[in-house]
């Protein structure tokens, strides 16, 4: 194909799913740096990919609803696809509603990494695709091989946060303040918007004072939601000694500063897990209802104690969403504190 002067990348999803998809953004800068490459993505997620310099516009979905504001945006968005001349839509998403943003677009390119979902005009809509992802793949692999098989140069993935000075610098000036050093920091973040990802807050809080007893300096962090921090606030209750804490008051990028100054992280199969894989900190997470080998996160320094999810074992993820489910109640804490203590060891 022609090089691009304007592309858009669609990923109008959940907050890991749009971090995992950097890769793939930067492999298309990668491949035509001259071009302008334009991000679309979900509400209130600009700040995953705004830090990126190489990413010349951030454009946000519009929110799903009813009314006159939601219409005027999706006119607004929509108006602005159509005017903007793009000549490379790339869908990562195989939504119905990227089908119809590539319509707008009419770029003389369009790719969606899949067309057996939704919509049956899809494969007359888009130029090339990808198929169904393959299970053992990860994410990140799975969109390298779709963006190969467009017509790319194979490619080596690279996944990778920003690093912004002003967080950094208050995440160390917050860390100073509490005494906690470094090479003694671990950012425990035990909680998910989906209440089934979660843990045992019982085993959590035994996890938090195991850590601390063992020379580790563990924080715990949360997200805003009201779910999160009720759920972060028992279990603090719980601990005999509750950790120094940021509980929903950072955003993304203030996250990844604490993060990059931990020598682990520990939580959930959740957007942490994968920020702290992008940062470069190696993780520890619990597995229960997921996919391991497609949402595992990125990296060979980062280990899963992994649940029997019989449910997925089955007809895939049919659990429960109001509770913790029973494969992640089974990890025991002891499984737990063996996979940290046989890969770190606290500093004298």
């Amino acid at each position: 194909m022609n090089a691009p002067r304007r592309i858009l990348a669609v990923k109008n999803t959940h907050l890991g799913d749009i971090m995992l998809s950097q890769p793939a953004f930067w492999a298309l800068h990668r491949t035509f740096p001259q071009a302008q490459l334009d991000v679309l993505v979900t509400p209130g997620t600009r700040s995953l990919v705004e830090g990126f310099d190489w990413i010349h516009r951030v454009i946000e979905a519009p929110r799903k609803g009813r009314g006159l504001t939601t219409l005027r945006d999706e006119l607004r968005v929509a108006k602005d696809i159509a005017l903007a001349g793009y000549d490379l839509f790339v869908d990562f998403t195989w939504s119905d509603r990227a089908m119809g943003y590539a319509l707008l677009s009419r770029a003389r390119e369009s790719w969606a990494i899949q067309v057996t979902a939704g919509s049956r005009l899809k494969p007359h809509v888009f130029n090339r695709h990808g198929t169904k992802p393959d299970k053992s793949w990860h994410v990140i692999e799975h969109e390298r091989n779709f963006l190969v098989q467009a017509g790319l140069p194979h490619y080596e993935p690279e996944f990778f946060f920003p690093e912004t000075p002003a967080e950094e610098a208050a995440a160390q000036a917050w860390l100073g303040a509490q005494g906690i050093r470094r090479e003694r920091l671990v950012v425990v973040h035990p909680t998910s918007r989906w209440l089934f990802k979660c843990w045992n807050d019982v085993k959590v809080a035994a996890l938090i004072d195991w850590l601390a007893e063992r020379g580790w300096q563990p924080m715990m962090t949360c997200g805003p939601s009201a779910e999160e921090l009720n759920r972060a606030q028992a279990i603090l209750q719980l601990c005999r000694r509750p950790p120094p804490m940021r509980l929903g008051d950072l955003n993304l990028r203030e996250l990844a500063a604490f993060l990059r100054q931990a020598r682990f992280f520990f939580g959930m199969d959740s957007a942490p897990m994968h920020l702290s894989a992008a940062v470069g900190t190696p993780a520890i997470v619990l597995f229960g209802p997921s996919q391991l080998a497609r949402w595992r996160p990125y990296g060979a320094q980062h280990h899963a104690v992994v649940g029997n999810c019989h449910c997925l074992a089955v007809r895939g993820p049919q659990c429960d969403k109001s509770r913790v489910v029973e494969c992640l109640s089974a990890i025991t804490l002891a499984e737990v504190q063996a996979a940290i203590a046989q890969r770190f060891t606290p500093p004298s």
